[in-house]
C-alpha cells in the first residue's frame, strides 16, 4: 500500500483499534471517500499483527471482494489485501441498487457478520448515507452492533446518522487526499467487468422445475391450475399467476407474464443447507418440459433452490436493465 495516500488519522485509528484486537468495525462514507482503501489498509494492519481477520463487503454495486448484487464475506491472510480474497460465503440481494432492497442488505450483513468467526470483523458499507441512506446506516448499525464505527466525511455527512448512537467509540476520518470521484458510466463499467469475471467460466445447467424450489417470487410457489389458454399456470393465496399472452387483470385476481419474462435474469443458486453457494443468468425456462435453463458456474448437482433478483444480464456480465414483471 505504498502507493496509496494514508492520511495520519487514518493510522491513529488503526492503531487504537489494534489495541482492541476483537469485535466489529463498521466503515460508513459516502461515494468515492475511500472507504475501501481504508479497509484495505485497517485489514492489513490487523492480519499483519496477528489479528485474525475477516472482511464483508456490503457495497452491492462497487465489489472489493465477489461479484455485484451480494453480499460477501472473506477471510484475509496477512500480505494478502483485499485485492486478493476470495469470498468463502455469499448472500444474494439481487440488485445492485440498495433502494427498495434494505431488507436484505441488512440480513445479509449480519448474516455474513455472523458467520466470520475471527478476532475482527471489518464491515465496508454502502455509499449512499443521505437521504434515505440515513436510515439504512441507522438499520446497519441497530442490526450488527459494532463495537467501533469509523465514519469517513468530507464535510460532516454523516453527523446525523452518527448522533443518535454517539455512546458507541466512533472515529472521524478525513477521506484520502488521492480520493477521486467516479462516473455513473465508470461505476456501471465496473460491474459489468466484475459480472463477466464471476461468469467466464460457466456453464449451462438444466434443472427440472418439478424438483427445483423458487425462492423470492410469487411464481412456482402455489398449486398447479390447469387452463388451456396458458402454457402454465397456478394458483396463488394473490390469485392466478399465469405464462402466456394477455393482459392482467387485477379485479379477477389473474396476473399474466410473457413467456420470456426471466430470460436473462440474475440469481442465487441455494444448496441443500440453504445457504447461497454462487450465481446464475437464466437463459430461458421451457414451461412445456418444465425445465430451467441456468449459465452458472455452479455445479447442477449443489444446486436446490433459486432466488430470483431483478438484474437482467447477458453471459458477458452486461446488464440490459431492471424489469419487475409482478413476479415478487
Amino acid at each position: 500500500m505504498t502507493d496509496i495516500d494514508i492520511p495520519a488519522s487514518w493510522r491513529r485509528s488503526a492503531n487504537a483499534i489494534l489495541t482492541q484486537r476483537r469485535g466489529k468495525v463498521l466503515v460508513m462514507g459516502g461515494t468515492d471517500c475511500g472507504k475501501s482503501t481504508y479497509s484495505d489498509f485497517l485489514t492489513a494492519c490487523l492480519s499483519g499483527a496477528g489479528v485474525t481477520v475477516a472482511f464483508v463487503d456490503a457495497d452491492i454495486g462497487q465489489k472489493d471482494a465477489g461479484p455485484p448484487a451480494t453480499i460477501t464475506l472473506a477471510r484475509v491472510e496477512p500480505e494478502g489485501g483485499l485485492a486478493r480474497t476470495r469470498p468463502t460465503a455469499l448472500y444474494f440481494v439481487g440488485s445492485v441498487d440498495p433502494i427498495g432492497h434494505f431488507l436484505p442488505v441488512v440480513v445479509g450483513t449480519r448474516r455474513m457478520t455472523d458467520a466470520a468467526g475471527t478476532d475482527v470483523v471489518v464491515i465496508d458499507t454502502l455509499g449512499l448515507v443521505e437521504g434515505p441512506g440515513r436510515a439504512l446506516n441507522a438499520y446497519q448499525i441497530e442490526s450488527l452492533q459494532p463495537e467501533v464505527i469509523v465514519a469517513i466525511q468530507r464535510a460532516g455527512e454523516l453527523e446525523p446518522t452518527l448522533r443518535p448512537y454517539g455512546n458507541r467509540r466512533i472515529f472521524r476520518l478525513g477521506p484520502s487526499r488521492k480520493a477521486t470521484r467516479k462516473s455513473h458510466l465508470a461505476r456501471r463499467r465496473a460491474r459489468e467487468e466484475a459480472f463477466g469475471a464471476y461468469f467466464a467460466s460457466s456453464h449451462e445447467v438444466i434443472l427440472d422445475l418439478r424438483h427445483l424450489r423458487v425462492q423470492r417470487a410469487r411464481l412456482f410457489c402455489g398449486e398447479p391450475f390447469e387452463d388451456r389458454h396458458f402454457v402454465y399456470a397456478e394458483r396463488t393465496p394473490e390469485g392466478i399467476v399465469a405464462i402466456g399472452e394477455g393482459a392482467s387483470d387485477a379485479s379477477r385476481g389473474r396476473r399474466i407474464l410473457p413467456a420470456d419474462f426471466a430470460d436473462n435474469l440474475l440469481c442465487g443458486a441455494v444448496d441443500a443447507r440453504e445457504e447461497c453457494c454462487g450465481l446464475g443468468i437464466i437463459d430461458r425456462i421451457d414451461f412445456e418440459r418444465r425445465r430451467l435453463h441456468l449459465y452458472t458456474p455452479v455445479p447442477r448437482t449443489r444446486i436446490r433452490a433459486l432466488q430470483f433478483g431483478d438484474v437482467y444480464l447477458g453471459r458477458d456480465g452486461q446488464e440490459l436493465g431492471v424489469k419487475r414483471p409482478g413476479l415478487f
